[in-house]
């Protein structure tokens, strides 16, 4: 059995996909998997649903919970009353968005080294079906859901840095070529793509790349690239295609989004 936020909202319970219904209802369900194990006020509930609560809106809580507890029936997933709230009684390991983070903060660790590094990563990133929270409407979604990438990218860039060090560009290359485009303001993504490109001696695809990034920053924020990527940049240009040295580092990068 799984819930699954890391795309659709959905709960998977062998061959059996649970007919959670409409987007609002689903919201509740992602408002409390959020939290799983741990109970959810009503007030937070309401807060997490709905951008302006209608008039009813306790109401209309307690009847997509109802309906819920219906069709989660035999998933092995449970709606609790709790402290005045709801729990979502299921294993948060059973949860991706839990599982995700809980994988990427166990490849952070110095202790490990980058096969290890590569593999929890690996596993991380296979739980990823698209964006978070797919199709739930309002602000407390999309705040989550931008978390949530932002965590993504961030375990990307780290998988990446570790595998161009154990001397695997080809894989760092299938996979962002089809990542970088979808997330044109993570700088890091599109700086491990270069220098995988590099590698594999298609030092041109990545002035290319650099290329196309600078076009859209220029204009969608009217920004120049930032001074790690454009010193990433000169340096292929001076040297043909091997990038310039770069410090070994482990931390997960994020993007800086502006607007």
């Amino acid at each position: 059995m799984d819930v699954r936020l890391l795309g659709p909202v959905e709960v998977i319970a062998g061959d059996r996909r649970a007919p959670l219904g409409p987007p609002q209802r689903r919201a509740v369900l992602a408002a409390l998997a959020i939290d799983a194990g741990h109970p959810v006020s009503l007030r937070t509930l309401i807060e997490r649903v709905w951008d302006d609560p209608p008039d009813r809106a306790t109401d209309s809580l307690y009847a997509h919970i109802a309906r819920l507890r219906q069709a989660l029936t035999s998933t092995g997933v449970s709606i609790e009353r709790r402290n005045g709230g709801y729990e979502l009684d299921v294993d948060p390991e059973r949860v991706d968005a839990h599982r995700f983070r809980r994988l990427a903060k166990q490849a952070q660790l110095r202790a490990r080294d980058d096969h290890a590094r590569t593999r929890l990563l690996a596993e991380a990133m296979d739980l990823w079906r698209g964006a978070p929270l797919t199709g739930i409407p309002g602000e407390w979604a999309a705040r989550m859901r931008y978390g949530i990438e932002q965590q993504f990218v961030g375990a990307v860039v780290t998988w990446a840095q570790a595998n161009l060090r154990l001397g695997r560009p080809d894989i760092v290359v299938t996979e962002l070529t089809p990542l970088v485009p979808r997330y044109p303001l993570a700088e890091p993504l599109a700086s491990m793509l270069m220098r995988g490109l590099c590698s594999l001696g298609r030092g041109a695809e990545a002035v290319a790349l650099y290329a196309r990034l600078r076009g859209y920053l220029a204009d969608h924020l009217g920004i120049e690239p930032g001074p790690e990527l454009r010193a990433l940049h000169l340096g292929i240009l001076r040297a043909g295609t091997a990038p310039p040295a770069r410090p070994a580092g482990r931390g997960l990068l994020y993007a800086q989004v502006t607007g």
